[in-house]
């Protein structure tokens, strides 16, 4: 078992690096902490710990159809897959559109919406439907419990395995938006707001169109 779970957590990690929509959100919601005069590693943006959570909480559900064997009836139903891929697609394009209008709107997220706790719930459901509507998590998922696991596996260690999983991406994306929040990134931010809204929001964008006509 200890050898399939440091594959597993070998196999999540290269999965979750590798740049997508949850990357690109965390990165557009961990500027709105960049104009904070606290600075510190626990001192960021309320948003992008709310996409944290969010983001999890929608892995939650991948996971869960997997140890329930529920998502092999995705897989094989084309009309269910589709609808998420569309729907989806149509929320990434969406949340790119308005990464890429927001014209400096990362201060005024840090200002007005991140001191009243507005920012937390904003970053939390971009994060949640982002994830929540990309059905490829959920055969990504599958696949490794396939791969990795095995149909004979019982459903409790099936659950273990899908914990790890979990507490993997949530600690995970936890360094990564620990990291965002140093002070060099917060410079970074600092200086180039505006550049760092178009840019996510245009692979955002491209992310969004990708799905939706592939």
């Amino acid at each position: 078992m200890l050898e399939t779970i440091f594959t597993l957590l070998t196999v999540c990690f290269l999965g979750r690096m590798s740049p997508g929509p949850d990357m690109m959100l965390l990165i557009h919601h961990a500027g709105c902490g960049g104009h904070s005069e606290k600075r510190g590693l626990f001192c960021g943006s309320p948003a992008v710990y709310g996409c944290v959570l969010g983001v999890c909480l929608g892995l939650t559900f991948h996971v869960s159809l997997s140890v329930l064997g529920l998502a092999l009836v995705l897989k094989s139903n084309p009309l269910i897959y589709n609808i998420l891929r569309y729907a989806g697609a149509v929320y990434l394009i969406y949340i790119g559109y308005r990464c890429f209008t927001d014209n400096g709107g990362i201060e005024l997220e840090s200002s007005a919406e991140c001191a009243t706790g507005a920012g937390f719930m904003k970053g939390f459901k971009d994060g949640l439907f982002c994830n929540l509507l990309n059905p490829k998590v959920t055969l990504f998922i599958l696949s490794i419990f396939m791969q990795l696991i095995g149909p004979d596996a019982g459903l409790g260690e099936k659950a273990i395995y899908g914990s790890v999983i979990l507490l993997e991406a949530l600690f995970g994306w936890g360094l990564f938006v620990l990291f965002l929040n140093t002070s060099v990134m917060q410079r970074i931010y600092c200086d180039y707001v505006g550049v760092i809204n178009k840019v996510t929001g245009v692979i955002l964008f491209m992310l969004g169109g990708l799905i939706f006509f592939g």
